[in-house]
């Protein structure tokens, strides 16, 4: 009996451990379902985050290459550019039948009205005006002198009042390398000077005699400006080529004893008269007549009670004399943008008089409205 019982025991007990051993075995296969159905999932999110990652890089390493830093000249230039800003325009050329050809820089020289400026800019003109920072237009009658090599030339401005100037380095030894200098532009074309700052650096054995070089950046739009030292006088000027050196201003003397001697200057794309061309010419005036009487257009009063405020403008303007000189009509080839402005702009130019011409010429004329 006790045999029987112990058998019966162990049977018991070996069931129960049979049992369990199956039911062991039995959940790995659970187990490893689990295992295999998330095992593309891992392996999609570890491809996905890898280019996330790659762009990250380039694109913050991109602005680093793209954004020299900007040269910034003592805080004294500001100063300098402000005194400056009067004796520096804007020079406005055409062709022979009024249509504008280029805009550029200029500045003061002599209180009679000589200018410095690029002769690229001038070199092809018929016709020119200049724009100072008050907004007065003065007549430009022709280039007195210029040296097409150095890319230089000296126009003159009509004026009766004298004009604010800048004064000339004396001589090339106040072109100082390793000092600062600024490039300051017409204020017409750029609210915020000077245009462009750098130390003066040399090119070539003795940069004072033809050419110099700044180290910073030139604005491709700074043909003509004067380049200043900390005293404020012009130590050079920028040309059209200025990728081959600022010239000197130096080279500005001959040309300047050369322009008080002329007289009267001569635009280039003026033609001349050959008796042996034209034995019996027809009567032709050499060059468009002059202008005499050129009031400037007032920012008109309405604009300033505008629900926007006081606003700017800047346009085109044709301006059609008679044979007479009188005014026969104004055009609007670019408006301001503001009905009020043009109107104020057509106003003042219909009071403009000229030389009585053998015939009906016109001029276009650039008007900028500053509250």
């Amino acid at each position: 009996m006790r045999q029987s019982t112990l058998a019966l025991i162990c049977g018991l007990i070996l069931f129960v451990v049979l049992a369990y051993s199956w039911c062991g075995r039995n959940p790995p296969p659970q187990g490893n379902a689990l295992l295999t159905t998330p095992t593309p999932t891992p392996a999609p999110s570890v491809t996905t985050a890898a280019p996330q990652a790659t762009p990250s890089p380039s694109v913050s390493v991109a602005p680093a290459i793209a954004t020299p830093p900007m040269q910034t000249p003592p805080p004294e230039f500001r100063k300098v550019a402000r005194t400056a800003a009067p004796a520096i325009i804007e020079i406005t050329v055409f062709d022979a039948k009024g249509q504008l050809l280029r805009t550029g820089n200029a500045f003061f020289v002599s209180r009679d009205g000589l200018l410095v400026t690029s002769w690229t800019i001038v070199a092809d003109a018929a016709h020119g005006v200049a724009k100072s920072p008050d907004g007065k237009i003065r007549n430009v009658t022709g280039v007195l002198a210029s040296d097409q090599q150095s890319d230089l030339a000296i126009v003159r401005a009509e004026t009766k009042v004298g004009v604010p100037t800048l004064s000339l380095a004396k001589n090339s030894e106040s072109i100082a390398v390793n000092a600062w200098a600024v490039i300051i532009g017409s204020s017409l074309q750029h609210k915020d000077q000077p245009v462009a700052a750098g130390i003066i650096t040399s090119l070539g054995a003795d940069p004072k005699k033809d050419a110099f070089q700044i180290s910073g950046a030139i604005p491709n739009d700074a043909a003509g400006a004067p380049v200043v030292d900390a005293e404020g006088e012009v130590v050079g000027i920028v040309t059209a080529a200025a990728k081959d050196g600022l010239r000197p201003s130096g080279l500005l003397d001959p040309l300047l004893a050369q322009a008080k001697s002329a007289g009267t200057g001569r635009w280039a794309a003026v033609p001349v008269e050959s008796p042996a061309v034209s034995p019996t010419p027809t009567p032709k005036l050499a060059r468009n007549p002059r202008v005499l009487y050129n009031p400037a257009p007032q920012y008109p009063y309405q604009t300033r009670l505008l629900r926007s405020g006081p606003t700017t403008g800047s346009g085109k303007f044709r301006v059609t004399f008679d044979a007479n000189g009188q005014v026969k009509n104004v055009q609007v080839i670019e408006s301001t943008g503001q009905g009020l402005l043009d109107s104020a702009a057509i106003e003042a130019l219909r009071r403009w008089r000229a030389e009585p011409g053998a015939h009906e010429w016109n001029v276009l004329v650039p008007v900028t409205f500053q509250p």
